[in-house]
């Protein structure tokens, strides 16, 4: 949570001049002013025991991110405040808080800066906040934790309107239609956010802190950084069984009331490593280099650039020439890590070109050499069967290498029987062959 801290002096500097009410209104048809005026008359606090308090209204889980209590600058302990937004003018960029005990204390509503205005903000939104005092001793808002919004309400007293079945707060609808319609409401809300994180780019990021006790953490993540300013707030419900300090992770990107990010759809284990000999857990943190060529590879994959992204995992894995392989991490399965996104082989096949394909499906081939779990191997031999029966042979660029390529793939699928035990099962055998033969067909190789 944020700490309590003095205002900032420019932000300070900024604040206009505010007259209020006994009401805690600013006077009409007086402009603010860019400074305060030290000839005003003295401040006298007023009681108005009137004012609503908004701690009645708040709901348990408004409760639980209250943070209480700050240490003032004199070094003793001080309650936090806790009203709603009464009003707020864009135009003159400043508004006024609501508050029960404030109001007590001061006898004013408290003016609120728009440095401390969330985008997008609500009126009657509640939030927690410190107080200062200006020159002439008119309460301001500061160090202010804005709580979600709360629930919509309607101040309509039952009878002082016509009932119209299924209108209106008071409708004629049953107990049951009302639920349904709150289920349905929650469902449509559901839908929205994963369509909304759907259309977000997926970050790669490492976890900088967790407090199992609070039950939250942050991620640190460059791009998110320099987008907002903050790192990315992380809830226990989305803590995998276990972890360690700067691991990588991969997530999605939402938004709290506030517009704060937090993450979402968390992937504790987003990079597969070659081979059956290390456990999940073993490694999870990497270089420098290859984290970026990982960022690069998710880039390609969220702006659909299939092609760029499997030739660039080929050449980070050794093949194709091999011209970027990462000696930092060489375990690191980058092939494996664009397959695990491609989605449906069909459609991602679509927009991959034959030549493209051709060197795809000798990577596959020779990936079968390695020893991995036996979903694995599987999983390699259905990509082999989707791009050897999607690739065409027609173009000039694939009939000129396709002959010695079907060399090369008919050589490591034989040492891969020799070395992948999971090959040693007839079905799947029997399924790598048939795609194979059905390739040389193609290329009219017996």
């Amino acid at each position: 949570m944020d700490e309590a801290v003095p205002v900032d002096p420019a932000a300070k500097a900024e604040e206009p001049e505010v007259v209020q009410s006994a009401g805690g209104e600013e006077k009409k048809g007086e402009e603010p002013s860019t400074s305060f005026n030290v000839d005003a008359p003295a401040f006298q606090p007023r009681a108005d025991p009137g004012t609503e308090d908004i701690m009645q209204k708040l709901q348990p889980r408004h409760k639980q991110m209250l943070r209480g209590f700050y240490q003032a600058y004199t070094g003793e302990y001080a309650s936090y405040y806790v009203g709603q937004l009464k009003t707020f003018n864009v135009k003159n960029g400043y508004g006024f808080i609501e508050c029960k005990q404030a109001k007590a204390d001061w006898g004013v509503d408290v003016f609120v800066h728009k440095n401390n205005v969330p985008t997008p903000w609500t009126l009657g939104q509640p939030v927690e906040f410190a107080v200062q005092m200006n020159q002439r001793g008119q309460p301001q808002a500061y160090d202010c934790n804005w709580l979600p919004r709360l629930p919509q309400t309607s101040i309509v007293t039952p009878g002082t309107v016509p009932v119209v079945a299924g209108k209106g707060p008071y409708s004629g609808s049953t107990p049951a239609q009302a639920a349904d319609s709150k289920d349905k409401e929650k469902e449509k809300e559901k839908e929205e956010i994963e369509e909304s994180l759907s259309n977000e780019p997926r970050r790669l990021g490492t976890l900088k802190s967790y407090s199992s006790q609070h039950g939250y953490g942050f991620i640190a993540c460059t791009e998110t950084h320099q987008a907002y300013k903050r790192d990315v707030y992380l809830d226990k419900s989305q803590v995998g069984a276990t972890w360690q300090w700067n691991q990588l992770l991969e997530f999605s990107v939402s938004f709290n009331d506030r517009g704060q990010p937090q993450a979402r759809q968390v992937n504790w284990e987003p990079v597969p490593l070659t081979g059956v000999q290390q456990a999940p857990t073993a490694k999870r943190t990497f270089a420098a280099k290859t984290i970026d060529q990982l960022k690069r590879l998710l880039k390609l994959l969220h702006e659909k650039n299939n092609e760029t992204a499997v030739v660039t995992a080929i050449d980070l894995q050794g093949g194709s020439g091999a011209t970027e392989t990462n000696q930092d991490d060489p375990d690191v399965d980058y092939v494996f890590f664009v397959l695990d996104r491609l989605g449906n082989k069909e459609d991602a096949l679509k927009s991959i070109k034959d030549f493209v394909k051709m060197l795809f499906v000798l990577m596959l081939s020779r990936m079968l050499k390695i020893p991995r779990n036996a979903p694995r191997t599987t999983r390699l031999i259905e990509w082999f069967e989707a791009v050897a029966l999607t690739i065409q042979i027609s173009s000039e660029s694939v009939q000129s290498h396709i002959q010695d390529v079907l060399r090369q793939i008919n050589q490591h699928i034989i040492h891969a029987a020799q070395e992948n035990s999971d090959l040693a099962d007839k079905a799947t055998s029997e399924k790598l062959h048939a795609a194979l033969q059905q390739l040389k067909e193609k290329a009219k190789v017996i």
